[in-house]
């Protein structure tokens, strides 16, 4: 029934004018861009720190989380499972990896739509356009042919459970001194298990009919080292934060001079890191072990970096 429906879709594309798969093309890509990880810390730095650190948390371990299902699932992409299947080619680029789930529908709800649902009874306006946002990222996977039904469903559920028990676990670690020194432990001892998972477990390695390999394990692990080196670092960066920075937001009574100084400090910081990530290209040339430490430092940069510079700057300036 997925193919069947993904079939459908298809001629849907074909027969409608290419701005239609032009503009699918940019929602999916907005929720697999990297840019999307300042939402949270805009929010963080800015505006709420509580409903930030919610969205930072949802956003890494959903990664995480999308990464061990789909790498224990180990379910090939719609045109692999049937050659009638034509995805857009454009898309193929962020089609990495298994298919199931839809890591960018997750991705879109763990951010966008924990963004909508934290300030659903504020302002249900960004509550419903965050909904449509998820839906279209939805089905713009289906619409280009890069996801299954099945997938983005998936995908869907597992993004909202995931925004939910980051809630949870936020306001769980708030009500006790020292829980936030167990989630530290667990979490890091979580993604030094996950690592070794995704590299000890064996995979299945078929091959098309021109002797390549359909899905290389290689490739495949490099977006769950992206995934644990973000979710180590925004664990890392959080504890450290709240035990040595403890910076407040006061969002009403900031001033937007203090804004300013903070959103731009923290941009500069996580997008020095991650264009000067690539200095470490030269040493660490297994890619795998690379996105790890990219990753960990551009998400650690705006966790703990950030609020650690204009906290001092702000000391200074009194």
């Amino acid at each position: 029934m997925d193919i069947a429906i993904l079939l459908w879709l298809q001629g849907l594309r074909e027969a409608l004018p290419s701005f239609v798969e032009q503009f699918f093309l940019i929602v999916s890509s907005i929720a697999n861009s990297s840019a999307i990880i300042l939402i949270p810390c805009v929010l963080y730095w800015c505006l709420d720190k509580r409903v930030g650190t919610k969205i930072m948390f949802s956003f890494s371990m959903g990664a995480v989380c999308n990464q061990l299902i789909k790498n224990t699932a180990c379910c090939y992409r719609p045109w692999i499972r049937d050659a009638a299947i034509h995805p857009t080619e454009a898309a193929l680029d962020e089609a990495t990896g298994y298919s199931f789930p839809s890591g960018h529908t997750q991705t879109s709800v763990c951010t966008i739509g924990a963004l909508g649902w934290w300030y659903r009874k504020r302002w249900w306006a960004l509550f419903a356009g965050c909904v449509v946002f998820v839906l279209l990222v939805a089905l713009s996977r289906l619409i280009l042919g890069v996801h299954t039904p099945q997938d983005v469903v998936v995908g869907l559920i597992e993004g909202i459970l995931i925004v939910v028990f980051s809630g949870w676990l936020t306001d769980w670690v708030d009500e006790k001194d020292g829980r936030d020194r167990v989630v530290l432990i667990v979490s890091l001892v979580v993604t030094v298990a996950f690592v070794a998972f995704v590299l000890l477990r064996p995979y299945p390695i078929d091959y098309d009919s021109a002797g390549n390999v359909l899905v290389d394990p290689v490739e495949m692990q490099v977006d769950c080292f992206k995934a644990a080196g973000a979710f180590g670092a925004a664990v890392l960066g959080w504890y450290l934060e709240r035990a040595l920075i403890g910076f407040e937001v006061d969002a009403a009574n900031m001033g937007w001079k203090r804004h300013a100084v903070r959103i731009v400090v923290g941009i500069v910081l996580v997008v020095a890191f991650y264009a000067g990530s690539k200095l470490f290209s030269a040493v660490i040339v297994d890619e795998r072990w690379f996105s790890l430490v990219k990753y960990f430092l551009v998400v650690f940069a705006g966790v703990f970096l950030a609020p650690l510079v204009f906290s001092a700057i702000e000391r200074r300036v009194g």
